[in-house]
């Protein structure tokens, strides 16, 4: 759906949308039509709208040249109205409209909310996301506009840029979301490098995707150990994007785990968290989403994306308590608990990445149910060797609503990964439930080399039962826009 750009009200069907600030009220635009001031000022003199942030007041307009439904929202404080904000209220616009059923819109456009276009385009579509999309005979959620346009006397073009990149944005949000709900009988592990393929051919990247062959002979005995029990080869995906001026520029290197499904192994899950477990490829997901949009938005910088694909089950062949594992990376790994399977998939994975010589390494993954504890469902752990990394990723966060919180390793954390029968453990049976999160990023240390990294965890964010304003139910595709913000303030 194209949409128009008018300096006056064009349509005469479907709703027009009017936002009003609080310090608006006495005062309406003189470019309203004449019967909508009217309506306002009389609603706000009745003390029937106050304008509020969300608040709405609705009715029909007897008048044929303007649409016959007229949606007054309130948008609060205009000195309050930021970015967030706008990504909040174009997510309200989008749910009154499709609670309404309506096909074509006409939407007031103030400077205000001209400046934060592109996060209200963003909110707009992102809370139209269906999770039904498996249904046998799935019903319409989705708001089918067939017409809209914009009542607003800034330049078009550069309005229609802007909502052109959320537009894009919400797409790769899409094909997360869509990858991450997927059941792993669909998201299988080839499912998932055929949709690595699917942007790589559409991006023109070079691709890499290794088997079974090939970690076989370099010694990936994470990834070996963790997929043992499937009958499906463990497969990684490396896709690599030249953006920056200079090919030969360091990278950014993003590392996502890719565990289909995980059973945790015979330290099995129980039930009431087992049931989403499919979910455990979200960090993979992100990656996929980030590389997506690369090309397309022109980000001047080199990135590679490097996703593991395992699934974690159970069976005679299944890797056990107390095996001891070699790494690509040298180190001998005792196996304290077959659930801290991400850690070692990332760690191969991550040594694998030093090849590229990166400016920064940066790992996501849903790694320990411990992060949701220490820090709920908003916030996204980060924890590395670089202060400043963890910063700029804070600030990405901050401007795009995927907030994240550092959390400290301390020296104790790494000490106590040390193993009396090998270099390391996977984890400290004695002292797991405390501070877990940290000493899952604590046995990653042990594989970034002298590199600058951050590591992640979106095992609270990355699928949610309580979702935000702009979000749905399931999957959230936590740490797409995050890094994609972080990429584009780096270039």
């Amino acid at each position: 759906m194209k949409v128009q750009f008018n300096k006056k009200i064009g349509l005469n069907k479907g709703i027009l949308v009017v936002p009003v600030f609080q310090e608006n009220l006495g005062k309406q635009s003189t470019k309203l039509p004449t019967v909508v001031q009217e309506f306002i000022t009389k609603a706000v003199n009745n003390e029937d709208f106050k304008a509020i942030f969300g608040e709405t007041f609705f009715t029909y307009l007897a008048d044929n040249n303007l649409p016959e439904k007229l949606l007054i929202i309130g948008a609060g404080l205009q000195k309050n109205f930021d970015a967030s904000k706008s990504r909040i209220f174009g997510a309200k616009i989008a749910k009154f409209l499709k609670k309404s059923k309506n096909e074509s819109l006409s939407l007031f456009l103030s400077p205000q909310l001209e400046k934060y276009i592109e996060e209200l385009a963003e909110g707009f579509s992102l809370a139209q996301y269906d999770i039904g999309k498996l249904k046998s005979k799935s019903k319409k959620e989705t708001l089918a506009l067939k017409a809209a346009e914009l009542i607003t006397d800034a330049n078009a073009q550069e309005i229609e840029a802007k909502i052109g990149k959320a537009r894009s944005i919400v797409e790769a949000v899409s094909f997360v979301k869509d990858l991450v709900n997927s059941p792993s009988n669909i998201a299988t592990i080839d499912y998932m490098v055929k949709a690595a393929e699917k942007v790589a051919q559409d991006n023109k990247y070079k691709i890499t995707i290794l088997g079974l062959k090939e970690f076989t002979k370099m010694h990936w005995g994470g990834v070996l150990a963790v997929n043992q029990a499937s009958d499906v080869e463990p497969r990684c995906v490396i896709m690599e994007y030249y953006g920056a001026s200079n090919p030969k520029e360091k990278p950014i290197v993003l590392v996502g785990k890719g565990v289909v499904f995980d059973t945790g192994g015979y330290n099995i899950k129980l039930s009431g968290s087992i049931e989403t477990m499919h979910q455990d490829m979200a960090g993979a997901a992100a990656v996929y989403g980030v590389m997506s949009l690369l090309k397309k938005l022109g980000i001047k910088r080199n990135v590679i994306g490097i996703t593991p694909i395992v699934e974690n089950l159970i069976s005679a062949k299944a890797f056990r308590p107390s095996d001891i594992i070699t790494m690509l990376s040298g180190h001998t790994v005792e196996i304290t608990n077959t659930d801290g399977e991400g850690r070692l998939i990332l760690a191969d994975a991550i040594t694998y990445g030093q090849r590229f010589d990166p400016k920064y390494m940066l790992s996501i993954a849903t790694l320990t149910g411990a992060v949701s504890v220490a820090l709920g469902d908003r916030y996204a752990g980060i924890l590395g060797n670089t202060p400043e990394l963890q910063d700029m990723l804070s600030a990405a966060g901050e401007q795009v609503d995927e907030l994240v919180w550092p959390l400290p390793i301390h020296p104790d954390f790494k000490k106590k990964l040390n193993s009396t029968v090998a270099d390391l453990k996977n984890r400290d049976p004695a002292t797991f439930r405390l501070a877990g999160t940290a000493k899952g990023a604590a046995f990653l240390s042990n594989f970034y080399g002298k590199n600058k990294w951050c590591h992640i965890d979106i095992g609270g964010t990355a699928f949610t039962s309580d979702p935000q304003e702009f979000q749905t139910m399931g999957a959230t595709a936590h740490g797409l826009r995050l890094l994609l913000r972080f990429l584009e303030n780096l270039a």
